[in-house]
């Protein structure tokens, strides 16, 4: 079970919750690390983000963000994870999302931030190590 604490000093495998965003970090074997969202990515959560988003940068070369249970993405939430990403390319690291509601992809298209991310689908059913493995050998550093 996770706690809750404060982002600055979350362990993998643990969570910070507050005010209904939920910012969950899991390092996965593959030098992969998992991030997951859920609730709502505003200005007042985005920082929570930021932070954590560093942290998996720092422990993996791939880092994945895990969409699918975000409900509401502001622009301060799409500004983050592009910069995040901008960190992965110039660390020669990656970052890749998986495909959130169609509000946050609409987010995305409309800032055309679409663009500039690495965006996949997660299959109903499908195992998310199936996702990391495939990840892993797409990967040209690999």
């Amino acid at each position: 079970m996770s706690q809750v604490l404060s982002y600055e000093h979350a362990p993998a495998g643990q969570t910070d919750v507050l005010d209904g965003f939920v910012c969950e970090l899991r390092d996965e074997s593959f030098d992969v690390a998992w991030v997951h969202l859920a609730g709502e990515l505003d200005i007042a959560s985005a920082a929570r983000l930021e932070g954590m988003l560093r942290r998996a940068q720092l422990r993996a070369r791939l880092v994945v963000l895990d969409l699918r249970d975000l409900t509401f993405m502001d622009s301060r939430g799409v500004r983050v994870i592009v910069y995040a990403n901008l960190r992965a390319r110039r660390a020669g690291r990656r970052l890749v999302l998986l495909r959130g509601p169609s509000q946050i992809q609409r987010l995305f298209a409309l800032s055309g931030a679409s663009e500039l991310l690495q965006i996949v689908d997660l299959a109903p059913g499908e195992p998310a190590v199936q996702v990391l493995l495939q990840l892993a050998h797409d990967d040209p550093a690999a």
